[in-house]
C-alpha cells in the first residue's frame, strides 16, 4: 500500500513526508512545471466547466503512471489544495482510495460538492463534523514524532522574564489580541505578537505586519517563547498547531478556546482559556510552570499516528463514486 500526498507542498510538510517515508511506503504527489503550463493553457479553454476536460485526465494520467497506483493506495488531499490546478483530474483518475482532510473552516455546500469525489472526508474540528457530517481526526504536528522529541529538547531561554509569542492573519482577533498584550505586559510578560492585516483589521496595530513569517521561523519563535498565544476565529472550535506546539515544546498556552478542556493533553498548569474576555487567574498561571506530558498522549497527535487512523478507516472495502 502506497500513501500519496497530493499538493503538500509547504516546506514543512514535505519535510513531514520525508520523515514518514523511512516507515511508510509514502510519496509527494506534485506535478512537474511543463504539466502545470499545459493544465493552465487547457484551463483558458474550459472556463465555466465544473470537471476536468480529457486533456486534464490525460495529464494527470500521466502523473500518476510511474507510480503503478493499486486499488488499496491512499491518496490524501486538502481542502484548500484540491481545486487548484490539476488536483481535480488527479482525484478522478486516481483508482484507489480517496481522501480529504479539512484544515480550516468550509460551507455545506463547499462539502456538499466534494462529498461525492472521496471515500472519507476529516476535519480537525469536532463541531464542523456534527455540523457537516465529517468524520473527526486529531491535529497532527507536521514533525515526525521522534523528530519533534528532539526539536523539545533544544526548547527553552534565559530570560528573566517570561515572553509569550503570537503569529496570524487577523480574521478579527486584532481586538482581543491587543487587549490579552495588555495584560501580560501589566503582568511582566514580553509579548512578541505579528498579525497580519486582511478586511477586517483595525486602522492600525502595534502588531501588525506585512506577512505571515516563514515557517521555519514561526518555529524557532515558539521555542524561544515561555508562553504561546492562540486565538480561534469566530466559528472555528478545533485544535491549531498552536496547541500542539505548546504540547510537544512543554510550553504554557494562553487560548479562547474552550474546546480544549476535552483533549487527553488539557493540564490546567499548562493552559488558560480566556472565556467571555475574563483574565482573572491569568497572573498566577503566567507565575506558574508547565507540566511535562507523558509520550504517549503526544504520539495521538503525530503525523504517524494519523497515517495509522487512515490506513485503518480504508481497510474496509468502500466503494468509489467519483
Amino acid at each position: 500500500m502506497t500513501i500519496f500526498f497530493l499538493g503538500w507542498t509547504a516546506q514543512y510538510e514535505q519535510r513531514m513526508v520525508h520523515h514518514l517515508a523511512a516507515s511508510h511506503d509514502v510519496k509527494m504527489l506534485v506535478a512537474p512545471k511543463w504539466m502545470k503550463r499545459v493544465g493552465r493553457y487547457l484551463n483558458s479553454f474550459s472556463k465555466g466547466r465544473n470537471r476536468p476536460t480529457r486533456g486534464h485526465h490525460w495529464l494527470a494520467d500521466q502523473l500518476m503512471k510511474p507510480h503503478k497506483v493499486k486499488q488499496d493506495d491512499i491518496l490524501i488531499c486538502n481542502e484548500g489544495q484540491f481545486r487548484r490546478g490539476l488536483n481535480p483530474a488527479i482525484v478522478e483518475r486516481f483508482k484507489g482510495h480517496k481522501v480529504l482532510m479539512v484544515r480550516d473552516l468550509v460551507t455545506a455546500s463547499f462539502i456538499d460538492a466534494l462529498r461525492p469525489r472521496f471515500d472519507k472526508l476529516y476535519s480537525f474540528d469536532k463541531a464542523q463534523c456534527d455540523a457537516l457530517g465529517l468524520d473527526y481526526l486529531n491535529q497532527f504536528f507536521p514533525f515526525g514524532f521522534d523528530e519533534a522529541l528532539r526539536l523539545a529538547e533544544q526548547s527553552g531561554d534565559n530570560r528573566t522574564a517570561p515572553a509569550c509569542f503570537f503569529l496570524g492573519r487577523d480574521k478579527g482577533r486584532t481586538a482581543l489580541v491587543e487587549s490579552v498584550a495588555q495584560v501580560l505586559e501589566k503582568n511582566g510578560c514580553q509579548v512578541d505578537f505579528h498579525l497580519v492585516p486582511d478586511s477586517t483589521s483595525l486602522p492600525a496595530s502595534r502588531f501588525y505586519i506585512d506577512d505571515v513569517l516563514p515557517y521555519a521561523e514561526n518555529i524557532r519563535r515558539s521555542m524561544a517563547a515561555d508562553i504561546l498565544l492562540e486565538i480561534n476565529q469566530p466559528g472555528q472550535a478545533g485544535i491549531t498547531l498552536r496547541t500542539l506546539e505548546a504540547a510537544y515544546f512543554n510550553k504554557r498556552l494562553i487560548t479562547n478556546n474552550a474546546s480544549v478542556k476535552t483533549l487527553d493533553i488539557y493540564r490546567p498548569e499548562n493552559i488558560y482559556v480566556i472565556e467571555d474576555n475574563d483574565f482573572s487567574g491569568l497572573a498566577d498561571f503566567l507565575g506558574g510552570q508547565p507540566v511535562r506530558l507523558n509520550h504517549e498522549a503526544l504520539y495521538g497527535y503525530s503525523p504517524e499516528a494519523m497515517i495509522q487512523h487512515v490506513i485503518q478507516d480504508m481497510r474496509p472495502t468502500h466503494s468509489h463514486n467519483a
